[in-house]
């Protein structure tokens, strides 16, 4: 059995040709189930507004790599800053709508009560759409604000919450996503560096790399992430409590880097401003 505890990397010169070499580098097949009835692609646009969200140039490569397995959905929630029908607009998503895509507004969705696991919800409603064979494919973006706070992959899956006011969940929020990492853990973890944001992102001030890391194992994702920008991974809360849940791996030293040393390098200077 091959270990899933690897991450792929690429810098090319476009987000498809990055995603596509990225994914050719992985030891093992996609894990695509057959039973999957829909492909579900979970961008990252809190704010549009402003630079770090996931980019229409990556959303693009992921569609059309999995164009034609099966009906794709692009969804998203809203949330206190912004609809998600603003969110797509402002992201410019609505060209990526074609047969068999379509763009989904999880907030607008049947809600049906759901059981987490307890670590930070009991119960909160889901849409339905998340119901049943799904096979998710979560496409966020890394907040490179530097000695504060770290986001990556797991947190992305705050916005599957169809609640607009999701924040009041905040005071526990690695509970929370260590509940949301157990009920939809995410089938591939892709991060879009097609641009990386330096500093605050209301400085609006990045630096083009086209660049992506995927794996299967979003800890492991996430904890390469945090490495890249200097974190000890065991100390970001939900990373370690994924961890010590046996959800996926979270020590660098034990997750393999697929990727050339020159490509390697490249998101490490980009990444460690």
């Amino acid at each position: 059995m091959v270990s899933t505890s690897y991450v792929a990397v690429a810098v090319k010169r476009n987000p498809r040709e990055s995603l596509n070499s990225a994914i050719a580098r992985m030891p093992q097949p996609i894990p695509f189930s057959p039973d999957a009835d829909r492909v579900l692609v979970k961008p990252s646009i809190y704010d549009p507004s402003l630079p770090g969200n996931t980019s229409l140039q990556m959303m693009s490569a992921v569609v059309a790599f999995f164009r034609g397995v099966t009906p794709i959905s692009i969804i998203e929630s809203d949330n206190p800053v912004r609809t998600t029908e603003e969110a797509f607009e402002k992201s410019g998503y609505a060209a990526l709508v074609g047969e068999n895509i379509e763009l989904f507004n999880l907030s607008n969705d049947k809600q049906h009560l759901t059981r987490f696991a307890g670590n930070g919800m009991q119960e909160e409603h889901v849409a339905e759409l998340l119901q049943n064979h799904k096979f998710l494919v979560n496409v966020a973006t890394l907040k490179l604000q530097k000695n504060t706070s770290f986001g990556a992959g797991i947190k992305n899956l705050f916005g599957l919450l169809g609640r607009q006011d999701k924040n009041v969940l905040h005071s526990n929020i690695d509970g929370v996503l260590l509940d949301l990492l157990i009920q939809f853990r995410p089938n591939l973890s892709i991060i879009d560096l097609t641009e990386v944001v330096i500093g605050n992102r209301k400085d609006k001030r990045t630096i083009p790399l086209g660049g992506v890391i995927v794996g299967i194992d979003p800890v492991a994702v996430d904890a390469y992430c945090a490495h890249l920008l200097g974190f000890d991974p065991l100390k970001i809360k939900y990373i370690q409590r994924a961890f010590e849940a046996g959800l996926g791996e979270a020590l660098p030293e034990r997750i393999q880097v697929l990727g050339t040393e020159h490509q390697i390098q490249k998101i490490t200077d980009a990444i460690r401003f």
